[in-house]
């Protein structure tokens, strides 16, 4: 490889021409793809130049996030009149365009969306909670964080220590969580946290609750940011509860069914996790097939080699199998159909692939997919989370397993 970097245009959100693009048609309504369109043109006029350098920098934009607001993004699932009281299908279709760029910005518009929708969830029966805090947050002017994950839970998330007990009309918050998205921002407010209130009985585990607590009471710290290997640009810090106190109000929902409220939320957030693997996935195929018809080797285009050309056609029909998983999860959800196998197969599925597909198109750029300025290698970097987050490869295996009977 040589010392000078040859630098080449990036992708934007149109994966390698229409046909390109497996068609899942069934799936979509007019008004689904009208948006789709919206998001392509918005991932290519905004977001993606710059996409690189922002990852490199591990930069945080406060301005791509007021342009996604404007956009719509962060309120798709909060209820009208504060939000667009929109399907997942339109948060999948948001989380598939934006990733094909960059998975930063995907995954912040993804974990404030959902989180947004959990907030209007949990606070439906407290109104002047909700007016005071959901338009702001459905705007993306205020973020919520979602506050489960422990230093010692990971996959076991119901493993929570922080604790909340009663005091008078109060309750005082100890403990810590790990790996929270959006928790230090300039708009950062807000993050929903679980606490076990009680004492574990019989064995069991302490009921847990959700709270409502805000970033800026005392006693609440914001460690250092993370520095991650992928999803560089987003907002990642641990959090420290030492004697925050918070009036009886910040209790979203009935005490003790918060860990209960959070796994139903779990189950169907996985599908936008499939959609933005499906998303990175497109990402390197437009990319590598750009990569492939440019670059010449030994006297004519890469892509005129039988061995390179199969492997782009396995990134498409990986594409392709993403698509028809993550939205027949999607559009099952939306019928209110049962969807806790679906959403664990999406996810596997497409996460998997996403990575294979990551790692074919930095093999098929040679140098040019070791160096951090191009598209394939930010892919690369961004990939390895999606078999992480959301629940781990093996947490969906193990889902999986137990739906089809097997005794785990």
């Amino acid at each position: 490889m040589t010392s000078t970097v040859e630098r080449r245009p990036e992708v934007g959100s149109s994966p390698g021409g229409s046909s390109a693009v497996y068609e899942v048609p069934w799936a979509f309504t007019d008004e689904h793809l009208e948006w789709q369109r919206t998001v392509a043109a918005f991932v290519a006029d905004v977001v993606a130049d710059g996409a690189a350098q922002r990852s490199i920098e591990r930069r945080f934009d406060p301005d791509l996030v007021r342009a996604a607001g404007r956009l719509g993004a962060f309120g798709l699932l909060a209820p009208e009149p504060h939000g667009a009281g929109a399907d997942v299908r339109t948060l999948c279709l948001a989380a598939e365009e934006v990733a094909t760029v960059d998975s930063s910005l995907a995954v912040t518009m993804h974990v404030q969306a959902i989180s947004v929708a959990l907030f209007a969830h949990l606070a439906k029966d407290q109104p002047a909670l909700l007016d005071e805090v959901l338009p702001r947050a459905a705007a993306g002017e205020d973020f919520i964080s979602f506050g489960l994950t422990e230093p010692s839970g990971g996959s076991d998330a119901g493993n929570i220590s922080t604790s909340a007990r009663r005091d008078g009309d109060d309750w005082v918050i100890n403990g810590s969580k790990q790996f929270i998205t959006n928790s230090g921002t300039e708009f950062s407010r807000h993050v929903i946290l679980f606490a076990a209130t009680g004492e574990k009985r019989d064995g069991r585990r302490a009921p847990i609750s959700a709270f409502l607590v805000p970033l800026d009471a005392p006693g609440v710290v914001v460690g250092p940011e993370y520095a991650k290997l992928g999803w560089r640009s987003s907002d990642t810090h641990p959090l420290f509860f030492d004697d925050v106190r918070v009036p009886g109000t910040a209790l979203l929902g009935t005490e003790g069914t918060g860990y209960r409220e959070a796994l139903a939320f779990l189950t169907w957030a996985r599908i936008p996790i499939a959609a933005m693997s499906l998303g990175l996935a497109r990402g390197c195929l437009s990319d590598t097939l750009r990569f492939v018809s440019e670059r010449e080797s030994f006297g004519r285009p890469l892509a005129g080699n039988q061995g390179v050309s199969f492997q782009v056609a396995d990134i498409a029909a990986a594409v392709a199998t993403c698509r028809v998983l993550t939205y027949d999860a999607a559009w099952k959800y939306d019928r209110g159909l049962p969807i806790e196998r679906e959403a664990a197969v999406a996810k596997l599925v497409a996460s998997e692939l996403a990575n294979k597909a990551a790692y074919t198109a930095t093999q098929l750029q040679g140098g040019y997919g070791f160096i951090e300025e191009t598209a394939a290698t930010r892919h690369y970097q961004d990939a390895r989370i999606l078999t992480i987050g959301e629940g781990t490869s093996e947490v969906q295996r193990l889902l999986i397993a137990r739906g089809l009977g097997l005794p785990l």
